[in-house]
C-alpha cells in the first residue's frame, strides 16, 4: 500500500508542479514567435498592437535596451509576420493576474505550453513614460525566458519598478543559457559588477 501512494505521488508531482499554460486571449499570434527561442543572432520583428503612443516609444526603447544585451536586431512589422506583438490587454486578463485587475503588464514565458511571443499591458494603469519603459523590459526580459528575480537591484525583481535598468548574474546566466549575448561595455561591466 505504501509502494503504491509513493508509485502514485512520483507520477502525480511532476505533473501539480509543472508550470501553467501561457495566458491568451483573442489576439491573432504571431508567425515567427519561435524566432525568440533561438541560440544564434535574432531578426525579430515587432507588432505594435496598442492604442498607447507613450507605450510604444518606450518599448522600443526597451528593444534597443536588449539588443545591447543579446545577438538580435529588430525592426517594426505591420503584419503577423512578427515576433513579439505588444497588445492592449482585456479587463479580464488582468483580473485573472492578481483579482485587482491593477497588474500593469503581462508576458508569456517561452518554456510554457501556447507560446506565442505576446506582451498585453493594462490600459487601465497610468504610468509615466520611465515606468512603462522599466515596464517594458521586465516583460521582455520574460519572453526571453527570464523568471523573477528575488534581488530587488534586478530590473526582473517581481515588484519593484522604481530602480535603474540593471541585470545581476542570475540574470546573465539565464540569458547566456539561452541566447547568445553581445559582446560589449554593458554585459562586460554587467559581468564584472556580478563578479565582486
Amino acid at each position: 500500500m505504501v509502494r503504491n501512494i509513493l508509485l502514485l505521488l512520483t507520477v502525480l508531482m511532476p505533473v501539480a508542479m509543472a508550470a501553467p499554460p501561457n495566458w491568451s486571449g483573442p489576439y491573432v499570434p504571431c508567425n515567427r514567435h519561435s524566432d525568440l527561442l533561438s541560440h544564434g543572432h535574432m531578426d525579430l520583428g515587432v507588432k505594435f498592437s496598442t492604442s498607447n503612443a507613450e507605450l510604444v516609444r518606450q518599448f522600443e526603447h526597451a528593444m534597443d535596451f536588449w539588443a545591447g544585451i543579446l545577438d538580435f536586431e529588430w525592426h517594426e512589422v505591420g503584419s503577423q509576420d512578427c515576433s513579439i506583438q505588444l497588445v492592449d490587454g482585456s479587463p479580464l486578463l488582468f483580473a485573472m493576474g492578481d483579482g485587482c485587475g491593477c497588474v500593469a503588464a503581462r508576458s508569456q514565458y517561452p518554456d510554457r505550453a501556447d507560446f506565442q511571443g505576446l506582451i498585453a499591458f493594462n490600459p487601465a494603469v497610468r504610468f509615466t513614460g520611465n515606468e512603462l519603459f522599466l515596464d517594458s523590459v521586465h516583460e521582455i526580459g520574460h519572453l526571453f525566458g527570464l523568471p523573477h528575480n528575488p534581488s530587488s537591484s534586478s530590473v526582473m525583481f517581481f515588484s519593484d519598478f522604481d530602480q535603474d535598468v540593471c541585470l545581476d548574474a542570475a540574470d546573465l546566466e539565464v540569458l547566456a543559457a539561452r541566447h547568445k549575448l553581445r559582446p560589449g561595455i554593458f554585459v562586460d561591466r554587467a559581468l564584472a559588477v556580478a563578479a565582486q
